[in-house]
């Protein structure tokens, strides 16, 4: 279950080659809403795993208004598994991740809210944001191959949506 949930986290990955051989491209990212409150940026936004595993970001995300409710719907798409559907309300991701603070910790790092009420603002990261995944190294092949993630948000105050197409590959030798 643990890697189901750093999935979504890595899908942030523009591109990179390391970890165990694996490079990871953001094959697309988009806001499938206008004025979405949480707001991908439209270029410049990368994410990089690095030789020892570690995952860090370049770039900014931005939340355009407070808001105190994020009920979302997902969707994760994976050939040859099956469509994963669900709904999660990411107020609550505080608790949701007691069992997972591995993943805890990679959202703290990279200052991705857990809990509400959420302010308004730009969560930049950085070469300081390391994430390990050291961890999951060996598993990472498990997740080779082509990805699509989608997940609509109702706020109070109005709604997200983001779209996420990832490729992950070992690289070729030879």
């Amino acid at each position: 279950m643990n890697l189901v949930w750093v999935l979504p986290f890595l899908c942030y990955l523009r591109f990179s080659c390391a970890c165990n051989g694996y490079s990871i491209k953001l094959v697309k990212y988009q806001n499938c809403v206008d004025d979405s409150i949480i707001k991908l940026p439209a270029k410049d936004f990368t994410v990089i795993l690095d030789k020892e595993c570690n995952v860090y970001g370049s770039g900014c995300v931005e939340i355009t208004k407070d808001f105190t409710t994020a009920n979302g719907k997902y969707q994760a798409k994976k050939a040859p598994l099956p469509l994963i559907e669900g709904e999660i309300n990411l107020c609550e991701l505080s608790d949701l991740l007691k069992n997972t603070p591995n993943l805890a910790e990679g959202l703290d790092v990279m200052g991705i809210p857990t809990k509400c009420p959420v302010k308004a603002r730009k969560i930049c990261s950085g070469t300081e944001n390391k994430f390990s995944l050291l961890k999951y190294k060996n598993q990472i092949g498990m997740a080779a191959g082509n990805s699509e993630f989608k997940i609509e948000i109702e706020h109070d105050t109005g709604r997200s949506c983001v779209e996420i197409h990832a490729s992950i590959s070992k690289a070729r030798k030879g």
